[in-house]
């Protein structure tokens, strides 16, 4: 098997979903018997590393942070005097993503981008005055020269044509693995196997729900409306915040709870926000969730809410889904099948429209959520980890001229 390098600016859990798909992407190669090396940079603020698997060999150089441009000489050398046969780099705008497109060029290795969302329209308004630089710099050059781009769903391969890359586009989403509680099967395909068509999680999900409320001090009595992501301006906890305070009088017993690292600060504003608009004491924070805790958020979970300005795939949702938990979403994710399906709610990006979705999905009887959680499991078991693992692999084959154009490529 060959040896893949993937290439990510950091792999700091606090940063956010690419960190945690290239955790699985990472783990499900090896487990196929791919040799997986990770080049990435390292600063303070990233958080804990995510935890890869122990078959991965983790190449990691002290980051000199400019205008979050993350220089990294060291990793520069390490990786410049490395044997490398296919490159696969996660994000734009950074120094290890320019490494990536450098040494493809310089060596003539095949190269497979992976924008991560970063290339939708209003993703590129975010801080633009940062990434214009970077584009003229080595961004716009890499990006066409990648012999493909990996998008994780049909809306990012639409925002990928729209910048105008004419390069093939694989579309992968994301590997989510299954909740702890599908019972102790010994691979991912028999813990997805576990789980009859339309039937709720095998096992007890009630012991991690209860360890989260202990640790977290939530009585039994309190209902949970979950958000899980960082505290971050376009991930949208001001606008759910806002529409928390026009329903929270109309649904006495619900708690909404707010689970992620705060980046930057922002916890301090959605806190003052809270105050201002009267919904203070029906709110609780949590700080960065991990491993039992986190599982224990979403078993805990009677509704959740990611009301983002804009997602390339959205982890924590299907994390909910396959927790059984009905999603309420915005059109700037490409989760339209929820409402299509009877799952969720996919709404427009609006305080208002949130606050209606929150209205109608806490009016409901506890039997109607339930069913709509049971859809939701049903849909997220079309994620299933080993299928977008197996789309991979044929990828790189393809790429290393081992193998046919994959069907999951679109090269139009």
């Amino acid at each position: 098997m060959p040896t893949v390098a993937h290439f990510i600016a950091y792999t700091g859990t606090a940063m956010g979903g690419p960190v945690v798909g290239l955790a699985g992407y990472t783990a499900l190669l090896t487990e196929a018997g791919y040799g997986v090396t990770v080049y990435s940079a390292r600063a303070a603020a990233d958080g804990k590393s995510v935890a890869l698997d122990a078959r991965v060999r983790c190449v990691q150089a002290p980051a000199a942070s400019w205008a979050g441009l993350r220089r990294a000489p060291a990793l520069w050398q390490q990786a410049g005097a490395a044997p490398l046969e296919l490159l696969h780099s996660h994000g734009l705008w950074t120094d290890v993503n320019r490494l990536a497109g450098d040494l493809a060029r310089r060596r003539h290795l095949p190269h497979l981008l992976a924008p991560c969302g970063m290339l939708a329209t209003d993703a590129l308004r975010y801080h633009a005055w940062k990434k214009i630089p970077a584009r003229l710099w080595f961004q716009n050059r890499a990006l066409r020269e990648a012999h493909c781009l990996h998008a994780k769903s049909e809306k990012e391969y639409v925002d990928i044509r729209a910048f105008g890359l004419r390069a093939p586009v694989a579309i992968v989403a994301n590997p989510i693995l299954p909740p702890p509680w599908y019972g102790t099967a010994g691979s991912v395909g028999d813990a997805v196997g576990s789980c009859a068509d339309g039937a709720l999680p095998q096992g007890d999900a009630q012991p991690f729900a209860r360890e989260f409320r202990h640790a977290f001090r939530i009585p039994e009595a309190r209902r949970i409306v979950l958000f899980l992501g960082r505290l971050h301006p376009v991930k949208g906890p001001a606008r759910l915040v806002e529409a928390w305070s026009v329903v929270q009088a109309r649904h006495p017993e619900w708690l909404l709870v707010l689970a992620g690292p705060d980046q930057g600060g922002y916890r301090r504003a959605i806190e003052a926000l809270a105050v201002t608009r009267g919904c203070k004491d029906r709110l609780s924070f949590t700080g960065e969730l991990h491993g039992a805790h986190r599982w224990g958020a979403l078993a805990a979970a009677e509704v959740f809410v990611m009301p983002s300005d804009f997602e390339n795939f959205g982890n924590a949702i299907v994390e909910a889904m396959w927790c059984g938990v009905p999603v309420i979403t915005t059109t700037g994710t490409p989760w339209q099948a929820l409402s299509s399906s009877g799952a969720g709610w996919w709404v427009k990006p609006t305080a208002e429209s949130v606050a209606s979705a929150l209205d109608e999905a806490l009016a409901l009887s506890a039997a109607q959520r339930l069913t709509m959680g049971g859809r939701a499991l049903n849909l997220a078991r079309q994620f299933a980890p080993e299928q977008a693992v197996q789309d991979l692999i044929q990828v790189y084959q393809w790429l290393l001229a081992a193998g046919a154009r994959p069907a999951c490529v679109k090269a139009d």
